[in-house]
């Protein structure tokens, strides 16, 4: 029983920290042009961002100012298409535009096009390379529906593309590489991951050698993912995942600005039942630098002389006792120590109407597992997670205040999550 309560414990802790320390960190710089409503990629070079739409939209590259977010320059690349357009990276010389978007399955013209940054930066029209590609172990083309054959990001690293896939199905990504040089390529896996959510965007920093994910839950909860210290034939390797603390976020396009700072861009986003309207905005947040450095071999030290012994050493004496020490006193009527109460039927507090206070407790007659929630505002999902933090279960719209976990669960911890307009409050609880 106690571990059990341990276990609630750091749960409870880890929500509410990781929750806020997110929050802290992600700031919201603004809600993005009209034109861009549709962001999908996003790249920071020569002091502004660049973004573009998706499907649909016009082969059009647009470039923001970082701090009033209007639109600088629309650069037209005019030799090719914006099929489905996902994601935009960089190096040195280019410009690189994924068109690679691909929800069902079906395509057979995946492709990457890149434009020198040279003809970028001296006119407002331009024409593009193309580098083909299709995926080693995609055998089947037909459109089942949502694929695992998505991708949204992709990065540059030495003369090699990498790109990430967006599996719908699977909510896992594999890495795919291929020459980042004009030509028609099979792309090898490289790394794979399950069970992440959607990844919708990457950047790579060479210098530190940190690649940087983002991307969002089948609910829209964005979070971030990290790989320190890449390893280019596992890429996914040593991956570390955290929500930002956003809810209802459809994060699209990731870029870097300085070794810890960067930028996400959100698509617009609606739903009607229930009412959600989530505008295209621009969000910045901060990752901390790793310090790798090797340690110095250490000198060895030096002998110490053998220390000459005092004469006549003195005894050190004896402290003296304080005359008639008193007892410290007992505090007056003190509780007796009780046994921690059952985490299943938990306790619930006399001020449990506090705004936003969630209570989950066992009804022992019918074993079934109440929850109620004290708040004005509209709940619009409820998710369950196990211990690893892996998603049993979970239900959008329509979400009541006050009900039943209706949703068969083996004996074990959980805990879950009530999705507010404004924010996330979890709680844990166990089924035995």
């Amino acid at each position: 029983m106690k571990l059990f309560i341990q276990q609630l414990g750091l749960i409870i802790f880890f929500i509410s920290t990781a929750t806020l320390a997110a929050q802290e960190n992600v700031q919201t710089v603004g809600e993005l042009p009209d034109d861009v409503f549709e962001t999908s990629g996003l790249i920071y070079f020569n002091g502004n961002l660049i973004t573009h739409n998706d499907s649909g939209n016009e082969a059009v590259l647009y470039e923001l100012d970082t701090l009033t977010l209007s639109i600088q320059r629309r650069v037209n690349v005019t030799n090719i298409q914006n099929i489905d357009w996902e994601a935009i990276s960089q190096d040195d010389e280019y410009i690189y535009i994924g068109d690679f978007g691909n929800n069902v399955g079906i395509r057979t013209d995946l492709a990457v096009h890149r434009i020198l940054k040279e003809d970028y930066l001296s006119s407002n029209t331009v024409t593009a390379t193309t580098i083909n590609f299709s995926y080693e172990d995609q055998q089947a083309f037909e459109n089942n529906g949502n694929s695992d054959w998505d991708a949204e990001a992709f990065f540059v690293i030495d003369d090699r593309i990498v790109v990430l896939t967006k599996q719908w199905q699977s909510q896992g990504s594999v890495a795919y590489e291929f020459s980042k040089f004009p030509g028609k390529y099979t792309a090898g896996i490289v790394g794979n991951i399950e069970e992440v959510g959607l990844i919708t965007d990457a950047t790579y920093d060479a210098e530190s050698n940190r690649l940087v994910v983002i991307g969002y839950s089948s609910i829209l909860t964005p979070f971030v993912g990290i790989v320190e210290h890449l390893n280019f034939n596992a890429v996914f390797e040593g991956y570390t995942q955290q929500s930002l603390g956003l809810n209802f976020i459809q994060a699209e396009g990731l870029t870097q600005t300085s070794s810890s700072s960067y930028f996400f861009s959100s698509e617009y986003y609606s739903r009607q039942a229930p009412t959600i309207e989530s505008p295209s905005r621009l969000f910045s947040f901060q990752i901390s630098d790793v310090v790798s450095e090797e340690p110095e071999n250490p000198e060895n030290p030096e002998e110490p002389e053998n220390p000459e012994e005092p004469e006549n050493p003195e005894e050190p004496e004896t402290p003296e006792e304080p005359e008639n020490p008193e007892s410290p006193e007992e505090p007056e009527n003190p509780e007796e120590s009780e046994n921690p109460a059952d985490p299943i039927t938990p306790v619930v507090p006399e001020n449990s109407n506090d705004e936003g206070k969630l209570i989950i407790y066992r009804d022992n007659s019918s074993n079934l597992y109440h929850y109620s929630i004290a708040t004005d505002k509209t709940v619009f999902g409820q998710v369950i997670y196990d211990l690893s933090g892996k998603e049993i279960w979970q239900k959008s719209g329509g979400i009541s205040k006050k009900g039943v976990i209706s949703h068969h669960l083996e004996s074990s911890i959980y805990y879950l999550a009530l999705y507010l307009e404004d924010g996330i409050v979890a709680k844990s609880f166990a089924v035995y």
